[in-house]
């Protein structure tokens, strides 16, 4: 296995993580101003 071959599915796959944590922190951060806002109206 030549290790040339192999840095891109690496490399997909660390961009992948990144993504994933990146959607997670947006999801937390939508989460939490729609809840300070359903506080503040009811």
């Amino acid at each position: 296995m030549n290790p040339v071959e192999q840095s891109p599915a690496r490399r997909d796959r660390i961009r992948q993580i990144l993504v994933d944590v990146a959607v997670g922190a947006a999801t937390s951060l939508l989460v939490t101003a729609l809840t300070a806002a359903a506080r503040l109206v009811f």
